[in-house]
């Protein structure tokens, strides 16, 4: 492993993503000025990430969201330089971080109007885990960037929110207190150690802990290009809590730099969890992670982060759909900033999305209640959506629905 492998690995370690709508949006959106301070709440010792130089926000409190792309601007205000670059920033020029946003707005929604409904029903069930919402948090890592709570107080926003958490294997939390944060199911997130010893015991860990599924992510298996953190000259000092006492946070490696399927099968055997590849791009990836056994895939260009210059998410998500031909789960992540985006998603055959940057910034701004605030409101957008364009729950949700 060459040096700049060795150090993008270990700071990833450290550092690793209106009618009757309208009263469910208005209470989504409590404004600050407005939530008695009583509501403002301080997280336990405990729960807390304190890192010397690195000044975390700390409120925890409702937070008031006019549309989630405004929440980027106001996270800069409060979190620290270089964690807010790692966090907003993406790979090269950043045009498939853009392209991911502005590929929905090319998308269009025909409503069915006159449908008699009056209510939309937006609750489903992911792999046997019961939502409130096709909506889930994406694993990122390194929480502690945006809030000293990290991963305890995105868990319990997330469970607030009643909807599903994937998390993260560099997290700045152990997976084990992940798990007690939060009632709400869960996933673990996996990027496989090079040390077969570290990967099974890493595993092991995720099942004892009660984790319902491994999210496998394909995509990293070599640093990205992310000019910013140069730039910045930022180096995360937080903790990698999931490989504390070990000289090489990954064991004796570092990650895994030849992925095949040979490790998604070793993960299947060492859980006997289903497993879902993150990071699939073609419907020819999607169709043999089916014809190998895979509960799902994860359709993901890492928000950006890791190769510039290929599609955004839906734009492939088609294809990606007509390989799987219903044999397994699909989350796509990237862009997700409306509820809109939402209802097209799932309009072209995805089962839920999963969500990132926003939620970093929620979580920043209001901790575990900016997260559930964030979902809140993405959720009531959605409803509204659904509304509007006719649809009562989320399996009517069809391409019919689009021009």
């Amino acid at each position: 492993m060459n040096r700049n492998r060795r150090d993008f690995l270990s700071a990833t370690a450290a550092a690793v993503t209106l009618s009757a709508s309208l009263p469910r949006l208005a209470q989504a959106a409590i404004p600050i000025h407005a939530a008695a301070q009583p509501q403002q709440q301080a997280a336990s010792t405990d729960e807390v990430i304190t890192v010397p130089g690195y000044p975390a926000p700390t409120e925890i409190k409702p937070i008031d969201i006019i549309n989630l792309r405004e929440l980027e601007p106001a996270a800069q205000k409060v979190i620290p330089p270089g964690g807010f670059g790692y966090i907003s920033s993406a790979a090269g020029d950043e045009w498939t971080k853009r392209e991911n946003e502005a590929a929905y707005k090319r998308i269009t929604i025909k409503p069915h109007y006159l449908s008699g409904y009056s209510t939309a029903d937006r609750s489903i069930t992911l792999l046997g885990a019961k939502l409130s919402m096709p909506i889930v948090l994406s694993p990122m890592g390194a929480h502690g960037m945006a809030h000293a709570t990290a991963e305890i107080g995105s868990a319990k926003g997330t469970a607030a929110a009643d909807t599903l958490y994937i998390a993260a294997t560099p997290s700045n939390f152990s997976l084990e207190q992940i798990a007690k944060a939060g009632s709400g199911p869960k996933w673990f997130q996996l990027y496989m150690p090079s040390d077969r010893g570290a990967a099974t015991e890493l595993l092991q860990r995720a099942k004892a802990a009660g984790y319902l599924a491994i999210v496998f992510t394909v995509d990293t298996v070599v640093a990205s290009n992310r000019e910013t953190d140069r730039r910045n000259h930022f180096r995360s000092p937080l903790p990698a809590a999931n490989f504390a006492g070990r000289s090489s946070a990954y064991g004796t490696g570092g990650f895994k730099s030849d992925l095949d399927w040979n490790d998604v099968e070793f993960t299947r055997k060492t859980t006997g969890l289903p497993v879902l590849i993150k990071g699939v791009m073609s419907p020819e990836l999607a169709s043999i992670a089916m014809e190998r056994g895979c509960a799902g895939v994860q359709v993901s260009n890492h928000g950006g982060r890791q190769l510039d210059d290929v599609p955004a998410t839906i734009t492939v998500l088609p294809k990606i759909v007509e390989a799987v031909r219903g044999r397994g789960v699909i989350l796509i992540d990237g862009g997700i900033r409306r509820g809109q985006d939402v209802f097209k998603a799932l309009a072209v055959g995805a089962n839920a999305v999963a969500v990132g940057r926003p939620l970093m910034y929620g979580l920043a701004l209001g901790g575990w209640q900016g997260v559930q605030t964030v979902f809140q409101h993405l959720d009531g957008e959605l409803e509204m959506t659904m509304r509007l364009a006719g649809a009562r729950t989320i399996s009517e949700i069809s391409k019919s629905y689009l021009t």
